[in-house]
C-alpha cells in the first residue's frame, strides 16, 4: 500500500482504491485510485501494510493517523486464513505539520535511484541579517513570546510522552493481531453458525 503526501491530504492507495485522509479536519474518504491525479503535488512517502485508524491523544493536539509499518506472519487458520502480528507502526499528524522520518520501506515505483535531499543552508551574511531582525522583533514582544513559547514547550512535552506510550504499546507487547480474510473478533463457532444462515448481519449477532 502506497502512502502519498499532498497539500491537504494523506492518500493511501492500494489497487483501484484510495483512502484520502484530510490534513485539515481528520476526515476520511474512500475514492478511486485515479483521483490521485486531482491531488495537489502528491509525493510518495513509501509503503505501509495497512491502516489502524486515527487517534487524538489530547483535545489540544491534532488528530493522528496510525499506520501499520511492519508485520510478521504468525500462522494460518483453517481455510488458509493468514494471521499477522503488528510489529511496528507509524503515526502521522493530520495537520499542516510535516511528518517526521517515518522509516518506511521505499516504493520502488516512485523512489528508484532517488536519494534524500540535502538540507538547504544559508550564507553567513543572510544568517546575520535574519538574526538582527529577529532580535529586534524579540525585544518588542518579549513577554507574550516567552509565555507562548512556554505553553508550546509544555504541549510538545505532553505530545512526545503520549506518542512514546502509544508506540511502546504496539512495539513492546505482542498483543495486536489481524487477518485480511478472517474476523479475529468472533469465535470459530460463531462464524461457522453465521455462514450456515442467510439472516441479515445484524440479526446474526442477536441470535448468536
Amino acid at each position: 500500500m502506497e502512502l502519498f503526501q499532498a497539500k491537504d491530504h494523506y492518500i493511501l492507495q492500494s489497487g483501484e482504491n484510495a483512502l484520502w485522509c484530510s490534513r485539515n479536519d481528520g476526515s476520511m474518504e474512500l475514492r478511486p485510485a485515479t483521483d490521485l491525479l486531482l491531488a495537489w503535488n502528491p509525493i510518495c512517502l513509501g509503503l505501509v501494510e495497512g491502516v489502524l485508524g486515527k487517534i487524538q491523544l489530547h483535545t489540544d493536539l491534532p488528530w493522528r493517523l496510525i499506520l501499520i509499518r511492519q508485520k510478521a506472519l504468525v500462522g494460518k487458520l483453517p481455510g488458509e486464513h493468514e494471521v499477522y502480528k503488528i510489529t511496528k507502526i507509524a503515526v502521522i499528524p493530520l495537520s499542516e505539520a510535516e511528518p517526521q522520518d517515518l522509516e518506511l520501506e521505499l516504493c520502488k515505483k516512485h523512489h528508484f535511484g532517488i536519494n534524500k535531499p540535502e538540507k538547504i543552508t544559508q550564507s553567513p551574511d543572510e544568517s546575520k541579517s535574519l538574526l538582527k531582525t529577529f532580535n529586534q522583533i524579540k525585544s518588542n514582544v518579549a513577554v507574550p513570546v516567552k509565555k507562548k513559547v512556554k505553553e508550546n514547550k509544555e504541549k510538545e512535552r505532553l505530545e512526545r510522552r503520549l506518542l512514546e506510550e502509544l508506540l511502546k504499546m504496539f512495539m513492546d507487547y505482542d498483543s495486536f493481531y489481524y487477518s485480511l480474510t478472517y474476523d479475529l473478533t468472533n469465535s470459530v463457532q460463531r462464524q461457522s453458525d453465521q455462514e450456515k444462515t442467510n439472516l441479515p448481519t445484524w440479526q446474526k449477532g442477536v441470535n448468536g
